[in-house]
């Protein structure tokens, strides 16, 4: 596991940003216009730093997001002591851990890593009243990545929500006092970047300024429809039907009476936090068109399981028979852990950075690249798609300065080709299977990978 190349934007976020604070010593805050993406670049920076310390290899990447892993269970197990009880919190572990896209982050150097165990931090600190935690979370939250500074700002008002006192301006600026470390180094960071670069966030020659391009009306709706399909993937539909269910056997017992919020009460803040944490980073990506990534969504995700775990420990238990109860929550965690083994047709984009799915990857990879070399076909001649373009040395940091180039299958001599890679269309697809020659290809676990050779170009090598 831990020689497993970069995957899919850790390419960009931990192995591009990393190589140049590495090799310009951490001159200077601002990377390089090609691979700035706005964020604040302290996630490169660590890893650079330990590289610096324990070498530049696979093995140091993956061990460096250790102690973000440790976090996670630490707050999640304390989270789940304090929703569940001692016996149970476990079992909070086991449910997000199991979650695919928590699950398909934490085998990757990623900074949503980092991201979630500054949310748990935050959750966590504001139910036990530290200060000094909670101004550590947001700081991280700040210096992660712009999303993380919305999160901040969810987590801003969840405190507000379950403050004992009734709202006013004290409490605002009281509640408001553990924030202002984090939200002034974001926005120094911000304005900084403003000043080098003249923009926040993205830029018209970027390679990412597609995706935030402004949709219509009709983009919109479809758009809707996608964070609909994200919300049901790889297995959370389980945790739908779990809420549903809940739902309405909580409506039937209190005589379809829906009862009043109270901030008071655990269950109606689980509600706020899985509320102010969707409204922090949901709607914005309606706007847009390539910004509804599953990983996105990890923060809401993990509150939607707090959620649901808790009425089932705390309201399930009380109006069915002790074995159902027993059956619950390993049913919930089974039915959640099924959607890593999800896998759509070939012509249908899947986020497979969100799953364990894309595990068998890394050995297929690793054997069409024997098969590679062993044909001594030059890395230039073949064509291929993201996430697999460019030196290998960025994927494998094995320090080979070539690597695959940018399909285009007209003038390709060979084309790789993987079921993980989103950017190749129907038409190539077809016209690959029809008129191009099949030599190499492996399957495993529900990914393929194929190389192909363009029958009519004689000046390929062999």
């Amino acid at each position: 596991m831990c020689h497993n190349p970069f995957f899919w934007d850790t390419v960009q976020l931990a192995s591009k940003h990393g190589h140049f604070f590495y090799e310009t010593d951490f001159q200077t805050l601002i990377l390089p216009k090609e691979i700035d993406s706005g964020h604040p670049p302290l996630f490169g920076m660590y890893i650079a730093l330990v590289w610096k310390i324990f070498g530049k290899t696979l093995c140091a990447s993956h061990f460096a997001m250790l102690p973000f892993l440790f976090g996670i269970v630490y707050f999640l197990q304390a989270i789940g002591k304090k929703l569940l009880g001692q016996s149970m919190a476990p079992w909070m572990v086991l449910l997000c851990f199991v979650d695919p896209v928590l699950a398909g982050q934490s085998v990757l150097v990623s900074p949503d890593l980092v991201l979630v165990c500054c949310f748990l931090m935050s959750v966590w600190a504001i139910w036990s009243n530290n200060s000094c935690w909670l101004a550590l979370a947001t700081i991280g939250l700040g210096l992660v990545s712009m999303r993380g500074m919305m999160i901040g700002v969810a987590m801003f008002a969840f405190s507000i929500y379950v403050s004992d006192k009734k709202f006013s301006v004290d409490l605002f600026f009281k509640k408001l006092l553990p924030f202002l470390p984090g939200g002034l180094m974001s926005a120094s960071y911000l304005l900084y970047h403003w000043t080098q670069t003249g923009w926040i966030g993205y830029h018209a020659g970027s390679t990412w300024a597609p995706s935030f391009e402004p949709v219509d009306f009709q983009g919109f709706i479809r758009n809707i429809g996608i964070m609909g399909w994200r919300f049901l993937d790889f297995g959370r539909v389980f945790v739908w039907i779990a809420i549903a269910s809940m739902g309405f056997i909580g409506l039937r017992k209190s005589n379809w009476k829906i009862p009043k919020p109270n901030r008071h009460q655990t269950g109606w803040q689980l509600v706020a936090l899985t509320v102010f944490v969707f409204l922090a980073v949901g709607p914005s990506q309606l706007f847009y068109k390539g910004l509804l990534a599953h990983r996105y969504f990890l923060p809401f995700f993990l509150s939607l399981n707090f959620l649901v775990l808790y009425f089932l420990c705390s309201q399930y238990s009380r109006v069915v028979k002790k074995r159902w109860y027993n059956l619950a929550i390993p049913a919930l965690c089974l039915g959640l852990a099924t959607g890593n083994f999800w896998v759509y047709p070939q012509k249908t984009a899947m986020g497979w950075d969100s799953t364990l799915a894309h595990l068998p990857w890394y050995s297929l990879l690793n054997q069409t690249e024997e098969f590679i070399k062993k044909a001594n076909i030059p890395y230039s001649q073949i064509g291929t798609a993201f996430p697999n373009i460019g030196d290998r040395e960025i994927y494998e940091l094995n320090g080979v300065g070539e690597g695959f180039v940018d399909k285009n299958l007209p003038s390709n001599c060979y084309v790789f080709y993987s079921n993980i890679m989103n950017d190749f269309s129907d038409a190539e697809i077809d016209e690959l299977k029809r008129d191009w020659e099949i030599v190499f290809s492996r399957e495993l676990g529900g990914v393929c990978t194929v190389l192909y050779k363009n029958p009519i170009r004689h000046q390929c090598a062999n």
